[in-house]
């Protein structure tokens, strides 16, 4: 095991796992520009003091081997976590971005990579389908085993599936599951699907942003890739990008 510092980019919304009861797939670049996906992280279980968040800088101790196959993946000691830093501004958070963001899904696919920034060219659509709104038994079940250990609240299950249809910039267009920690947030906020979609289409999805999606694939289906986060500073900052050429 070796510790890395890691900037913590990536956070999906917790799921249920049948193996770990409830998990959250956690990405970042390491100092050395290096891409890591820290799986398996029970997020809500973590001390108060290591439960970190988007643009927190972490300290980790990460086993070599991948859990999964993909190249990206490591196990993470959560009980070495420590927050040594949170990136405040867009120029910080461009030094440690800016050079793994891709042109396209295309080249992602090409370079054999599992969880890299692709550049967004446009946003279509933002897309909401109706799910159920309990969990099902089985998935209760696990749920009750957390609270027998005296864990977290209940997670609360989000009652849509989330979709983008986004266009790279080679102009390929893609319908992609979004799966961000902050959308779930959203609807937990507003309770309302359409202030949820006009949020994200005005304030976070919109031109005024150079946009990019952190997209990671799927365990079980290596081909499907997934909207696990957006990076979206403006674009002042990524014109003036030469300016920082240092992470700190």
């Amino acid at each position: 095991m070796g510790i890395e510092r890691i900037l913590i980019t990536v956070r999906t919304y917790p799921n249920v796992s049948t193996k770990y009861i409830e998990t959250v797939c956690t990405g970042g670049i390491n100092d050395n520009g290096h891409w890591r996906r820290l799986y398996p992280v029970l997020h809500r279980q973590l001390e108060e003091e290591k439960q970190y968040k988007t643009y927190d800088v972490v300290e980790v101790k990460l086993n070599d081997h991948s859990p999964d196959g993909r190249p990206e993946s490591r196990h993470p000691d959560c009980s070495s976590i420590e927050i040594i830093d949170h990136l405040n501004t867009w120029e910080a958070r461009w030094n440690w971005v800016s050079p793994t963001i891709l042109q396209s899904m295309r080249e992602l696919r090409d370079s054999e990579s599992t969880l890299r920034p692709v550049r967004v060219s446009e946003v279509i659509e933002f897309i909401a389908d109706p799910i159920d709104k309990e969990w099902s038994p089985k998935q209760l079940e696990l749920l009750r085993q957390e609270l027998l250990f005296d864990g977290p609240k209940p997670l609360e299950k989000i009652p849509y599936d989330f979709r983008i249809r986004w266009k790279d910039s080679e102009g390929e267009e893609h319908n992609s599951k979004f799966l961000a920690w902050e959308v779930g947030q959203s609807w937990r906020k507003f309770r309302d699907i359409e202030k949820v979609r006009d949020v994200w289409l005005t304030k976070r999805l919109c031109s005024d942003f150079e946009l990019s999606f952190f997209m990671g694939n799927f365990a079980a289906h290596r081909q499907n890739y997934g909207i696990c986060g957006v990076f979206h500073p403006p674009k002042e900052i990524a014109t003036s990008g030469s300016l920082f050429t240092d992470n700190e």
